[in-house]
Order: C-alpha cells, then structure tokens, then sequence
C-alpha cells in the first residue's frame, strides 16, 4: 500500500502568514526561530512545487511557471503559495491558469484553489480587458468570483461572490458602470489533507480545469 502524502509542512507554513523574517545570523534570540521559519517555508514550497509538478504531468501544453517564494521581496511570509501554468504560445500578460494555497478561515483547513487569473507585476494594456470576459459567461457553482471594485478602502482586497445567474448581472452592470476593476474565477479544493497522494488531488484539480476552461478560452478573444 503506498503511503499517504505528508502535506503537514504546507499546512503548517500558513501560520506563518504576515510573519516578519529575520536572518537567523541577525536574530539574536530569536536565531532559532528563524531557522525552524527558513525550514517550514522551504519545505512548503518543496511540498508545493510537487502538487504543481503532479499536475502539469496531466496538462496538454500547459507549463509550470516560476513557483512564488515562501516570502516577499520585504521578508515577510506570504500568506498563500501559488503558480501559473502557461502555454508556449501565450503572452506572459494574458491571463492564465493558476493554483493558489488558502486557509478557510473558519474551519482552518488549508486547501488550494484553481483559478483564471493574471500576473499583476505582468499586466499590458489588454490584461484587464482579456481577464474581465469572464463574465461573458453563465456561471455556476462550484465555480465562484473574487472581484477587486475601484476605489475600495482596501485596493488589494478581493471580495468572494458566488457564482450564479444573480450574482452575474449584478457584477455586468457594476462593470458597465466603471466600478470593477477585475473579475477572477475560481474553483476551490477545500482540504488537500484527505487526498492521499498528490495524484488524487491532480484528479480535483483537473475537475476544476474542465470547468474553467470556457472562461480561460474566453479570455483569448480579442
């Protein structure tokens, strides 16, 4: 019988989330800390890279991307781990598909969402124009929005909206009226602890990918 998949280290790592990085040579008492913090975020992003990797293996075309470190340029640990996965034909500034880790932060589970998103650091004059097609299209669950408004208190905060007929003309009419700024949508896989393997969880996500993908092809019209 193959052993169960050891996800502990990235689950682990979100409590690490906002936290400020020291190098442990420069951390005095807190040297040990710091190297038990360096250990926990490089195995989650080794755990990670093989959820990635497991995935790709089942992908046409599709190619991992650069996996995001396990903390910003400003040494504090991100909140979430992610990656895109792009085709060889497609503009680094279209959007893509790509995984991102979450903590439900009502249950505490941590799992992994599946998306159709785009690089901001990437973003070109038709980005936002391409990623917000995505509301040309009827949507169920368990599909769902994060939407970023204009002018929002929190410029960086992307708020969750279910993903149905409702929700839609609501979010069509708010943008013909100038007051979304993107429309990502995702596809959640709730806990990757009760998947055995990184295969099984491939399966979940390949799921997602058979949902999505009228989106991501709808963001390659112009």
């Amino acid at each position: 019988m193959n052993k169960k998949f050891d996800y502990t280290p990235l689950i682990r790592y979100t409590d690490y989330a906002e936290k400020k990085y020291i190098k442990p040579e420069k951390a005095g008492d807190l040297k040990e800390d710091m190297e038990l913090f360096r250990k926990n975020g490089q195995e989650a992003r080794k755990i990670f890279t093989q959820i990635a990797k497991s995935l790709e293996e089942k992908l046409d075309n599709f190619h991992v991307q650069k996996i995001s470190s396990w903390m910003n340029q400003a040494q504090i640990a991100r909140p979430f781990l992610w990656v895109f996965f792009k085709r060889e034909d497609e503009s680094v500034e279209e959007p893509e598909f790509a995984l991102r880790v979450f903590k439900n932060e009502k249950t505490k589970k941590v799992g992994i969402s599946l998306e159709v998103g785009f690089i901001e650091r990437k973003i070109g004059k038709n980005t936002l124009e391409r990623q917000n097609k995505v509301l040309d299209l009827p949507i169920e669950p368990p599909l769902y929005y994060f939407v970023q408004y204009k002018n929002s208190k929190d410029d960086c905060k992307l708020q969750r909206i279910e993903g149905n007929k409702t929700n839609r003309e609501i979010l069509l009419k708010d943008m013909k009226n100038g007051l979304i700024r993107k429309v990502l949508v995702k596809y959640d896989v709730e806990e990757i602890s009760k998947f055995k393997t990184p295969e099984d969880l491939t399966q979940e996500f390949l799921k997602g990918f058979r949902l999505l993908m009228p989106f991501y092809l709808k963001t390659k019209e112009i």
